[in-house]
């Protein structure tokens, strides 16, 4: 009798269970085509959705930064028990817009519901599911006539419906200019003239996109190093890997000062090198609302359909590295590079090394600019230079002791010159 050895059976139905869900999802990607692949050129501008739960997660914290606090715009906190007192005056505002504009409530209805198949494409099909075109229109029409009324912080409205609204005002201009004055307003560098560098026709999501925008772009100032500073550089450590980076308080030690940028964009970041180094940076105002902003900012970059360089969340990680203590703050507050309107410098620190807590930068962003501030750091010749500065150049006081003390020795020399004796002749 032959004798049956029976081969277990649980790594074949694994195998085949295994091989049958990566051939479903492979099926599903070559359905999606490329240009949905996560690699394929941007063809849509992002879609206004919810924080990635990812997000919320890493920033537990700051979980309010995400949440409107009285008034809910557009459909994503819509019917949020809190938010309810706000509806009355939302309804008050939209028709104080009606009103100015001296315009027909249906007819400004009407060009929003005709839209409403473009403002649906604003956002993830899943957050609008539960309302209809003429529920969706007038929720619109009423948030977006409340918005241009009595501009506050949100991010939930489309853009095109405010353009919607601007076109069919009395005054288009002065509505146009209400939006730019907003977004200049809640710029968080501290630039007296705020100029709008961002074109007014350029198709954006909503107001947090033309904000980032308005952060992000402009002229960046490029000083170059002096001849004896690129000397300097090229006599550093030119090993590009470093684990660690210095804070504000020990690139100070270092001999490299802090000074403001006369810009607004955040890439507005370099180094240059004379005797002493010097970093260049937009100048920075932090209060209450810095929190959110940034890390609204950070959400929108998180989002899979929209294409950028994550250049606010480089940001952030950049000034996380700069600010470790309290100290770090105040050198920042001292050198006018940063305007502390939240608390202590303590919190402001605080806030920092939180936001940035489990962020991933985009790691080119700030590379040269790192680079040579590791080069620097790593020099002999620029520590004795820094220790020379410290010692007798950093205060008036050790200054004036420091030409004290080279008359001195220059009148020792001459004395002593003169008490030589002189060879008479005769």
């Amino acid at each position: 009798m032959d004798t049956i050895i029976e081969m277990p059976a649980e790594p074949l139905n694994f195998m085949v269970k295994k091989k049958r869900e990566f051939d479903s999802a492979l099926h599903e990607v070559r359905n999606q085509g490329k240009a949905q692949l996560p690699t394929s050129p941007q063809i849509t501008k992002p879609l206004i959705q919810r924080v990635s739960p990812v997000l919320i997660n890493m920033k537990a914290d700051f979980q309010k930064c995400f949440e409107p606090r009285l008034v809910a715009l557009g459909p994503l906190h819509h019917g949020n028990p809190k938010l309810q007192r706000a509806e009355q005056s939302k309804l008050k505002f939209a028709a104080l817009f009606v009103n100015e504009n001296e315009t027909n409530r249906d007819d400004l209805f009407d060009k929003v519901k005709a839209e409403i198949g473009d403002l649906r494409k604003c956002y993830n099909p899943e957050d609008i599911a539960a309302y209809d075109d003429e529920m969706l229109a007038w929720m619109l029409f009423v948030d977006g006539c409340a918005v241009l009324c009595a501009v506050r912080y949100e991010n939930q409205l489309p853009y095109k419906l405010l353009k919607i609204l601007i076109g069919s005002a009395k005054d288009p201009e002065i509505w146009e200019k209400s939006i730019t004055d907003f977004v200049a307003e809640n710029l968080m560098t501290n630039i007296k003239q705020k100029s709008k560098h961002v074109a007014d026709n350029k198709d954006y999501a909503h107001l947090l996109e033309r904000l980032r925008d308005e952060l992000l772009t402009g002229k960046e100032m490029k000083i170059d190093s002096s001849v004896i500073g690129r000397m300097l550089l090229s006599c550093g450590d030119n090993r590009k890997h470093r684990k660690t980076f210095r804070s504000i308080k020990e690139l100070k030690e270092s001999g490299i000062h802090v000074k403001p940028s006369t810009t607004n964009n955040l890439k507005d970041i370099s180094f240059s090198c004379n005797f002493l180094g010097k970093l260049m940076m937009p100048r920075l105002l932090v209060d209450d609302s810095t929190a959110s902003k940034f890390l609204n900012l950070v959400a929108l970059e998180m989002c899979r359909d929209f294409k950028n360089d994550f250049e606010v969340t480089s940001y952030l990680c950049f000034m996380d590295a700069l600010i470790d203590t309290a100290d770090d703050v105040k050198e920042l507050r001292v050198t006018g590079m940063l305007h502390n309107y939240l608390g202590s410098d303590e919190e402001v620190a605080n806030l920092f090394n939180k936001m940035s807590r489990d962020l991933v930068p985009d790691q080119t962003r700030y590379e040269k600019v790192i680079e040579d501030i590791h080069r620097y750091c790593n020099n002999p010749w620029t520590d004795a230079l820094a220790q020379i500065y410290y010692t007798y150049f950093s205060t008036p006081w050790t200054f004036l002791a420091f030409v004290g003390a080279i008359i001195g020795l220059l009148f020792s020399a001459i004395q002593a010159y003169f008490s030589l004796p002189q060879n008479r002749s005769g």
